[in-house]
């Protein structure tokens, strides 16, 4: 009986830690923030690297790898919109657990709203509406789309 009770709590520990959390508030935070302060937000203050890119002026790139694991990346899109909100387009490693994702909207208070198109379920709260793939991609990518109403 205790190694059933030790191989399920070994079981539990490693799958909490190989899922990775997304932060919620991290991406809240970003649909808000002025375009021109992103680079000092996300590079200084969460550790995100810049991904170059030289096709769009109103959007900037950033990853971020956990534990030196590919199946750990995130890589997070701003786009800068006309008004004073970003959009995000979020691309999430294979480790991002899309039922953990809608489990954490739920607890920070949004509410479950549909399908979308029949791919991505849809959570609002206020103004912000986040949009999570219901199957990854073939890659094994999950993706979630931020924006502001």
């Amino acid at each position: 009986m205790k190694n059933i009770l030790s191989l399920v709590l070994c079981l539990s520990i490693a799958t909490t830690a190989l899922s990775q959390n997304l932060d919620i508030t991290l991406l809240e935070n970003l649909t808000t923030k002025s375009f021109a302060s992103i680079d000092t937000y996300m590079i200084d203050y969460y550790g995100y690297e810049k991904i170059k890119n030289q096709k769009e002026e109103l959007q900037n790139k950033y990853r971020r790898t956990y534990k030196h694991d590919l199946d750990n990346t995130i890589v997070i899109t701003v786009i800068s919109s006309n008004d004073d909100s970003n959009a995000l387009d979020i691309s999430l490693a294979k480790n991002y657990k899309v039922e953990e994702i809608k489990d954490k909207l739920l607890a920070q208070g949004y509410t479950y709203t549909g399908l979308e198109n029949f791919e991505f379920s849809e959570f609002k709260k206020d103004k912000s509406v986040f949009l999570v793939s219901e199957i990854p991609n073939e890659e094994g990518k999950t993706q979630v789309k931020v924006i502001v109403e």
